[in-house]
């Protein structure tokens, strides 16, 4: 507002330093004529100087950009807090998944375990079944009398190791001869 009422005033002197001037040509009157033109400068140079402030001192242009900028940085926060958020969700729907996943295995590893428990028991009990059979059949067949004597048994003579050769105690190569 202090600027429009300085243009107008320096305008307004312009306008008298013009017609100082004039009427210094006029009347042939050269202090006149100089003082107006002197007046009709600092006038022209008020004038630019309101110009001048007003062209550094207005920020509408600035402003518009800085706000452009703010608004392109809010945007970019929330696209990051949204990334962020999403992010989140995933790694969360990830850690259900693998418990969920776990806790399945978990299961199915004790049923399994359960199955082979109970195989293991039935073969073990039909182990121990034909075991007894054979035990008895044996035992029915007279294999266990220790004064009977069996047909079959022999006893195998182990050949006497005390008596070594001495060849035998000298590490054996493996093929090949020092000459």
């Amino acid at each position: 507002m202090q600027s429009r009422a300085t243009a107008a005033g320096a305008a307004l002197i312009t306008s008298a330093g013009l017609t100082i001037v004039l009427y210094g040509i006029i009347t042939k009157d050269l202090t006149r004529t100089v003082g107006g033109a002197i007046f009709t400068m600092t006038a022209l140079t008020l004038i630019a100087l309101v110009l001048i402030r007003r062209w550094i001192t207005t920020t509408s242009d600035d402003r518009a950009r800085l706000g452009d900028a703010v608004r392109e940085a809010d945007a970019e926060r929330m696209r990051y807090v949204a990334a962020q958020a999403a992010g989140e969700v995933e790694r969360a729907r990830l850690r259900r998944d693998a418990t969920a996943e776990r806790q399945q295995l978990t299961a199915r590893l004790a049923a399994e375990r359960a199955v082979m428990i109970a195989q293991f028991e039935d073969q073990r009990a039909e182990l121990v079944c034909k075991t007894m059979e054979t035990t008895v059949q044996l035992y029915r067949a007279g294999h266990f009398d220790p004064g009977a004597p069996a047909p079959y048994a022999q006893v195998i003579s182990l050949p006497n190791f005390t008596h070594q050769r001495a060849d035998a105690a000298q590490p054996r190569g493996r093929g090949v001869t020092r000459g």
